[in-house]
């Protein structure tokens, strides 16, 4: 508990290597026949879990997550988010829904860790801190925390154990073990978790999940940070066209997605000129040197 586990972000630790990251970058931009994306990884990328064992083990700095290292974790959201991509992963025995955080909490996107299908090695989230901007009525592990590595993390659910299920169950029956469905209505743009327990009849109008779930979120969500700066409204004359939004000075793309119908307005972290790209074909439309402003109120009428 000494230790200050920001040291432990030794500089050119990778968690994504160049080649992850760039073939990341590329996939950002690369709409063909697709309205909506989703990142799959091994697991979370964050440390959501901190007792083990018996509820008797404390664990400070929890090495089999993604959420070490810090810089290489931050890299690997910061470039997630700009496609509007949840993540899905496993591997952690604990069902978790967290929006992450990178220089501010809410800043990048969902994550999704399913239950285990059969759960021996048992983990909880169990703050002894309350938390910050947690929902009127939320249990208490949920709101906006600090992880072992000093992570921003956002715990909207957590499936943990309690002690009547670990009695009533076998070790590899009950336990929190389950499955996770997720759904995509493309139409609407939204997406449905659902956390189910192992031993559920899903077909029964009776069974209920997880406490927490079912979640459901916009697309947009993913990119949906607290505090931002608008771009211009983008009104097209065609529906669900590719815009991009690149960085006038550097050219970074800062976000890239196929918009829902026919307006859409752009949010960036900074305020600065940007370039906003409509089109997936080799020659697409250009807008130069916009300008973000906390309330922008400007609209952009482009013809397709």
């Amino acid at each position: 508990p000494s230790i200050d586990t920001k040291k432990l972000d030794i500089p050119g630790a990778q968690l994504l290597g160049d080649r992850q990251l760039k073939f990341l970058e590329d996939w950002t931009t690369d709409w063909e026949n697709a309205e909506m994306k989703t990142v799959l990884s091994q697991t979370v990328f964050a440390m959501v879990n901190n007792y083990t064992g018996k509820h008797d083990r404390e664990i400070i700095a929890d090495f089999d997550t993604n959420g070490w290292p810090q810089t290489g974790r931050n890299k690997a959201l910061s470039v997630i988010r700009k496609s509007f991509s949840p993540m899905i992963g496993g591997d952690q025995h604990l069902a978790t829904f967290v929006k992450h955080g990178v220089e501010d909490w809410g800043d990048a996107g969902y994550s999704f860790v399913t239950p285990a299908i059969a759960n021996y090695w048992l983990r909880w989230w169990d703050p002894k801190e309350p938390s910050k901007n947690r929902n009127k009525n939320a249990p208490y592990f949920t709101g906006d925390f600090l992880d072992g590595f000093q992570n921003k993390i956002t715990i909207k659910a957590v499936a943990n154990p309690t002690s009547e299920e670990i009695k009533q169950g076998g070790k590899l029956s009950t336990r929190v073990a389950g499955f996770g469905i997720i759904k995509y209505n493309k139409p609407n743009r939204t997406i449905t978790f659902e956390c189910w327990g192992r031993n559920v009849d899903i077909h029964d109008k009776n069974s209920k999940q997880y406490p927490g779930w079912p979640i459901t979120i916009s697309q947009f969500d993913n990119f949906s940070p607290r505090n931002y700066y608008e771009l211009p409204t983008i009104q097209l004359s065609k529906e669900n066209q590719v815009v991009t939004i690149r960085d006038s000075e550097t050219k970074e793309v800062i976000s890239s997605v196929r918009t829902k119908g026919k307006s859409y307005q752009p949010k960036v972290l900074k305020l600065g000129s940007y370039v906003i790209e409509i089109g997936e074909d080799n020659v697409p439309i250009r807008y130069y040197n916009v300008l973000a402003k906390k309330n922008n109120r400007k609209t952009l009428h482009i013809k397709i």
